[in-house]
């Protein structure tokens, strides 16, 4: 699923390719992908150009120059496609947008799991649907607040989206890896160097990601990500990565690296 360095990479691949040149026509394959009315996102689409892009977290909101804000959610194989020729439409590229200059931008969607929608307000929009900050943009300070209210497994508080918006799961158990801590650690049991220890590899792994355009083999060689499965060999200790489940999702970690105290 795109988490947050990939949406960040989706953010500048539309800054570079569709904003500022108007909007001639809209189609939509299947109207299940849209949370407003077809009517609606051609009423305030045609005629209008993409202005300015915000990412929050998996969240990719775009300005236009009419009165509503578009909002992108790229679910689990949601990506964007900008193209010329009409042949060159790709084969899951549900939602299409023409532009006056003769190019198209695609929504491509294979499985289905990604939508637009339509708002009138970013922020009214976050609140609505108890957003947090976006990580990147998160403070220390924020997060220890956040973390203060917490009385769970740290690493369900780092995958949710109120606290840290864009930590997804392989996000949060890197963050945890690269920290020391175990998955399973009480949050009222973290000591105050623990969260900023949290905070700093969060801050790491995001801009790391960001960097090498999510491509996860050139991240570095410490990162868990590269051995990332039951059984596989921790880089720092030799020992086996484990598995289990935390709040639900499945859950590495390296029980001689990330001790639960």
């Amino acid at each position: 699923m795109p988490e947050l360095p990939e949406v960040e990479g989706y953010k500048v691949y539309i800054d570079n390719t569709s904003l500022h040149k108007r909007i001639t026509a809209f189609e939509c394959r299947d109207v299940r992908l849209l949370k407003a009315s077809l009517a609606d996102f051609e009423k305030h689409l045609i005629n209008q150009e993409l202005t300015e892009t915000q990412r929050i977290g998996k969240y990719l909101f775009i300005k236009t120059s009419g009165q509503k804000i578009l909002v992108i959610h790229f679910g689990m194989t949601g990506r964007p496609n900008y193209y010329k020729e009409k042949e060159d439409r790709p084969k899951f590229g549900h939602i299409v947008l023409t532009f006056e200059n003769g190019f198209h931008f695609a929504f491509e969607n294979k499985r289905k799991f990604g939508w637009w929608d339509l708002t009138d307000s970013i922020v009214d929009y976050k609140v609505a649907r108890n957003l947090g900050d976006d990580a990147r943009d998160l403070t220390l300070e924020d997060f220890k607040a956040s973390l203060r209210k917490r009385k769970t497994f740290i690493k369900a508080v780092v995958m949710d989206q109120s606290v840290a918006a864009g930590v997804g799961n392989w996000m949060a158990d890197d963050i945890l890896y690269q920290s020391k801590i175990h998955p399973e650690q009480k949050v009222q049991d973290l000591s105050e160097k623990d969260i900023e220890t949290i905070f700093k590899a969060m801050r790491h792994v995001i801009e790391v990601a960001i960097e090498n355009d999510a491509h996860h083999p050139d991240f570095p060689e410490e990162f868990l990500i590269h051995n990332r499965k039951e059984g596989a060999t921790c880089f720092h200790t030799g020992t086996e990565i484990q598995k289990i489940k935390v709040g639900g999702r499945s859950t590495y970690f390296s029980p001689g690296w990330q001790i639960l105290k």
